[in-house]
């Protein structure tokens, strides 16, 4: 049982370097074959600013400088967040409406100090306000 096992792995072993003899040699056809060469790409003869949409080009600097120069300030926006109290008849507040600076998607929270506190399970017992109202569907 032994001396099959040993000619099993002496002709594995004996294949492994003939196969690692024959992969580090290169291929026959290595020599026939020309490297395909290519021909230099030519740049178009357009202006590298023009290249990217997004920069100003010169005729919108000239633009900026000539409304610099006449005093107009282009607008800044706003990316702070604004918090807005909605007061009813009686002066009392009756919802919070935010605006984030990021987005400036408004969205409402309804005060309910009028309303009891909730003190069921799971109620926040501290908050008057309601329910965040991320999405408003109107008709």
């Amino acid at each position: 049982m032994t001396k099959p096992l040993l000619t099993a792995i002496a002709l594995l072993v004996g294949s492994s370097f003939a196969m690692a003899t024959t992969l580090d040699a290169p291929p026959p056809y290595a020599g026939d074959v020309k490297p395909a060469t290519q021909a230099p790409v030519k740049s178009s003869s357009a202006p590298k600013e023009a290249a990217n949409p997004l920069l100003p080009s010169k005729a919108d600097m000239e633009k900026a400088r000539e409304d610099r120069a006449h005093g107009k300030i282009p607008p800044k926006f706003d990316r702070q967040t604004k918090i807005e109290a909605v007061r009813d008849e009686n002066n009392h507040v009756t919802e919070y409406v935010v605006t984030p600076g990021s987005t400036h998607i408004p969205y409402k929270m309804e005060n309910q100090a009028d309303r009891p506190i909730d003190s069921t399970p799971g109620g926040n017992s501290k908050s008057t306000l309601g329910t965040t109202k991320f999405i408003e569907f109107g008709w």
